[in-house]
């Protein structure tokens, strides 16, 4: 939940955002606008926590492999696990 919540609330920041600009700049525009701007903003948000948490998988496999290695250098007689 903390990985998820700081992120949850820079869309939610955007999509305010988008609102005011659109309220401001097309006074008279649909309501609809705002629900697109709302599926741009989650449909982009979506994409960037599963990149990130994707990344965050392989940096972490990378680590373990990396250890792994590491101690099988130190100790190459080791059996086999």
């Amino acid at each position: 939940m903390a990985y998820l919540l700081p992120r949850a609330v820079i869309v939610l920041i955007g999509w305010g955002l988008s609102c005011v600009a659109i309220k401001t700049l097309f006074p008279e525009t649909d309501p609809a606008m705002f629900g697109i701007a709302a599926a741009c903003w989650v449909t982009g948000g979506l994409t960037y926590f599963g990149y990130s948490h994707k990344l965050r998988r392989d940096i972490e496999e990378l680590e373990r492999n990396r250890r792994y290695g590491a101690v099988r250098a130190q100790a190459p007689f080791l059996p086999a696990e």
